[in-house]
This record gives C-alpha cells, structure tokens and sequence, in this order.
C-alpha cells in the first residue's frame, strides 16, 4: 500500500520523466495519451450531444469502447506497475468514470478510493451509478466516503445533499459530521449558517459545538457576540472557555474586556484561565483581579478557589506566605500545587520554603512531596516522610515510598527502613516482611 500512495501522489511527475527513464517505449506513453484524448473528445462530444438524437450516436458509443480496450491493451505491454497506475490516474482527470471501469476490469481495486476522491473535487457526478453498484459491498463506505470527501472540499452542501440520498444510519451520521468538521475548518460561518436551518439531534448539537471552536478561531469578534446571546448551559461554558483561551493568548486584556460583556453566570471559567495567564508575568495583578471579581460578581467559590491554587503552581512562594488568609480546604489545595511548581528545589530549598508552614500544612506538604519524588529519588522521599508529624501519616507515607523504591532497588529500601529513626522496631520487622513477600525475579537481592 506504501508503494500505491507513493505513485498516486507522484503520478504527474512520472509522466514527465517516463520517456527518459524507458525510452525503448517512449511510443507507448505517446500512444496512451493519444487514446486518452480520443476519450476526451469523444466524451465531451457525447455529453454536449446528449439531449439529441444523432444518427452518428452508436459510432461514437463504438469508437469509446475501442479507445478503451486500447488502452487495456497498453496496460498489459507496461513492463511496471507504476505506469499501469499513472495512465488509469491520468485518464481520472478527464473521465473518472471511464477511470473506476478500466480499473475495475484491469482489477486496480486499490486505485477506486483516489478516483472517486478526484471525481469528488471535479463535481463528475456520474460516478455516483457506479457508486451505487458498490452498495452490497464491505468497500462501499470508504469509497462513498472518499467521493463525498472530495466533493465537500468544492462544494460541501452539494456533499451533504447526496449523502442523504446514498447512506443509511449510522453511516449517515458518520459522514454528515465528517463533512461538516472539514467544512467548518475553513468557513466556520457558512457550516453555522446550515447547522441553524437544521433539526436539533444529538449530532447536530456536537456538530454545533464543534464548529463553534472554529468560528472562534476564525471570527473571533462575531464569535464573541453571539456567546454572549446564548444561554447558560454546559456547552455554553466550554465555548467561553474556547473563546477566553483564544483571547488571552493575544492579549489579556482583550480577554478581561470581552469578559466584562457576558453574564454573570457565565464568566467563572474565564476568571480562571485569566488569573492563570496574568499569574504567568504578574501574579500581584492576577490576585487582585481574582478579588476584584470575587468581590463585584460574587464568583463561584469553587472557581475562586480553584483560580486561587493554580496561581500556586505559577508563583509557589507568594501564596504559600499568604496561605493564612484562606480557608483550610484552599489551604490544602494551593500547598499541592506549590509542591508541584517546587519539585525541583533541592531539599534543603523545599524544606527552607514550607518552614513557615503550620505543622499540619508541612505534613501535607511532605506527604504531597514524598508521592512525587518516591520515583524518581527515593531517598530524599523517604527522608521527607519521616518528617511528618502525625504517627499514622508517616507510617502510611514511608510504606508507600518503600514500596515503590524496592521495585527496583530492594537492597536500599530495606537499608533506608532499618536505619530510620522514626519508626518502631516493630513497625522496622513488619515493613521489611512486606517488601520480601514482594520479591520477584526483577528485583531479587543476590549475594
């Protein structure tokens, strides 16, 4: 199949290049495109003459099977396959009916999927009787599929008016989302435009959706206007967020101005990724921005301090000095995400930074510290969850720890378990029990 979509692709500059690659049959390239014209005229003479009756009409019926059956008889004196290819794909230009037939006598099943794509963009709607003859088929949906592709690439509402006619559910609903998706990527209005004057199904509303993110992408101004007109629902809120993440990424204060246009209701999801964007260059401004709107539009709480955490992860010191003034649960939340933003600090850094912690904020933070690091450096984990002060946490975060670090350092683990100063010698002997009954051939201790 490689060799196939290399040769399609390449078709035209073989033409070029077969009389100097073979030229002991350079005739034959001559001869083929002689017959190919012949076609050419004599299908653009019977198409032109089609709504009269002509008593030259059987001539020129027999003069289009003899062009066809020579060159079904060139086919056979190629001396590769390649050309084979190249001439059936040269005559699809002209005819692509004529193109499906020799192929389907010569048995270029293969080549069935570029034709009708070709036919597609060139609006030969003829095609479409041999199409129908495919219907019983295991290859009739991917060769309906390419005939409609290439058609919705010209002309997507000629596609979508034909697909009604030639697929039956699912099918249906598969191809009418596919040519609307490639349609909306590039005329994102236009595919709205049809999707409105359509009845509301579960597939029109995601189709709806999708093509909003490209409105957005492609009007950001008109796409603006209209989410604002919207009612406040669960897709509603992704294409705020959609639109807010196409803002910020410009300007942000293009984003907080076009914020302040839409209801109250709808904004917490774009509080969020502004507070996140502003906290990247100015985390002082983000805070007062959050507070700002916490205050004047009663934001969400669960939003407020969700905005709250993730400007943790962006700037770990700052929040973690004002930690005092949030509630406990928030607390939590930004010491989680600062662990995340201090994962590359040293110990002695980490440690220096959560000293002004309250004993149980350091023990969230040790504990969140030890699950990142119980991989890649288990010891500092190890060292850190000793740190905790509540017994059964510490307990809880060493065994976790220990349990991954003998996965593939045995020898280590139990060492760093018999060298503790925090736990019993009980709790040493029952640990150490649990890591041997883990042993495998993968991490086997060998004298």
């Amino acid at each position: 199949m490689k060799w196939l979509i290399v040769v399609v692709i390449s078709w035209s500059i073989g033409f070029v290049s077969y009389p100097l690659l073979w030229p002991s049959d350079a005739h034959n390239t001559t001869s083929s495109a002689n017959v190919l014209n012949q076609s050419t005229v004599v299908q653009h003479t019977s198409s032109a003459s089609s709504n009269h009756t002509s008593p030259q009409q059987p001539q020129l019926i027999e003069q289009k099977q003899f062009d066809r059956d020579a060159l079904k008889a060139s086919l056979n004196t190629d001396e590769t396959p390649y050309m084979s290819i190249f001439k059936i794909m040269q005559l699809a230009e002209q005819d692509p009916l004529e193109a499906l037939l020799i192929a389907q006598e010569t048995q270029h099943e293969d080549l069935y999927g570029f034709i009708l794509e070709i036919a597609g963009k060139k609006q030969f709607s003829n095609v479409i009787s041999w199409l129908e003859q495919q219907k019983s088929t295991e290859l009739y949906e991917s060769l309906l599929d390419s005939y409609l592709r290439g058609l919705a690439s010209v002309n997507p509402q000629q596609a979508l008016s034909d697909v009604e006619l030639l697929a039956v559910e699912p099918m249906r609903s598969s191809i009418v989302m596919s040519i609307v998706d490639s349609w909306a990527s590039s005329d994102a209005i236009s595919a709205f435009e049809w999707l409105k004057q359509q009845s509301e199904t579960q597939s029109t509303l995601k189709m709806y959706l999708n093509t909003m993110y490209y409105y957005i992408e492609q009007s950001p101004n008109e796409a603006a206007n209209l989410i604002s007109s919207l009612p406040l629902n669960e897709s509603t809120n992704y294409l705020v967020t959609s639109m807010v993440y196409q803002l910020v990424e410009k300007n942000i204060q293009d984003a907080v101005d076009w914020l302040e246009g839409i209801s109250v209701e709808q904004r917490a999801s774009g509080v969020f990724i502004i507070s996140r964007k502003m906290a990247e260059t100015d985390p002082e401004a983000a805070l007062v921005f959050l507070n700002n709107q916490k205050q004047a539009y009663d934001l969400n709480q669960d939003y407020f301090n969700s905005a709250l955490a993730e400007i943790a992860s962006v700037e770990p010191n700052m929040m973690l000095a004002r930690i005092d003034n949030y509630d406990a649960n928030v607390q939590r939340d930004i010491i989680i995400n600062a662990s995340y933003a201090l994962a590359d600090y040293s110990e002695s850094s980490f440690l220096q930074v959560v000293e002004m912690l309250s004993d149980d904020n350091k023990d969230i933070a040790y504990r969140q510290r030890a699950n990142q690091l119980s991989q890649s450096d288990p010891q500092q984990a190890f060292n850190v969850a000793e740190r905790i002060s509540d017994a059964a946490s510490r307990e809880e975060s060493i065994v976790s720890t220990v349990n991954v670090w003998s996965g593939f350092d045995k020898r280590a683990a139990l060492s760093a378990i018999d060298n503790s100063t925090q736990l019993t010698a009980s709790q040493k002997v029952d640990i150490s029990n649990q890591i041997q009954l883990q042993l495998t051939s993968s991490n086997m201790i060998y004298p």
